[in-house]
């Protein structure tokens, strides 16, 4: 009988460590003023919810920035954020270890080349499961 109540509680435990309940929404909208828009993608939903507008914009220091534009997605365990060649992760670069809903700023690395990396991904690493994307155009 302990041994099944332990059992219990354990898997409890693991369900709930494994569950978010919801994901902080924010209103930090850019100001893109002065700033180059480079590309543009709209997210569209993989194994989740997903929507909203993505830009990749360059200020005149040519510091590059995705600006999310009425973004939300279901919550998730372990939730990132990625700029992959393709819409497995097969090649990726994590630019975030959060994502937020709603509007909002991410860095893109110098280093990121955008004509090899032109997905957006909302990926869930803990199951390897996409929850949603979008192409920059």
């Amino acid at each position: 009988m302990k041994k099944a109540l332990f059992f219990s509680l354990l898997l409890c435990t693991l369900i709930l460590a494994c569950n978010k309940d919801s994901i902080e929404t924010v209103d930090e909208t850019p100001d893109t003023t002065n700033k180059t828009e480079l590309f543009r993608g709209t997210f569209v939903g993989n194994s989740y919810n997903t929507s909203g507008t993505v830009k990749v914009v360059e200020d005149e220091a040519k510091n590059r920035f995705l600006v999310f534009e009425n973004f939300k997605t279901d919550a998730g365990p372990d939730l990132r954020l990625y700029l992959s060649k393709d819409l497995s992760a097969s090649s990726f670069t994590e630019l975030s270890n959060e994502v937020k809903n709603g509007n909002y700023q991410v860095a893109i690395p110098a280093s990121v080349n955008l004509a090899n990396q032109k997905f957006v991904l909302i990926w869930c690493k803990q199951f390897s499961v996409l929850f949603g994307n979008a192409e920059l155009k």
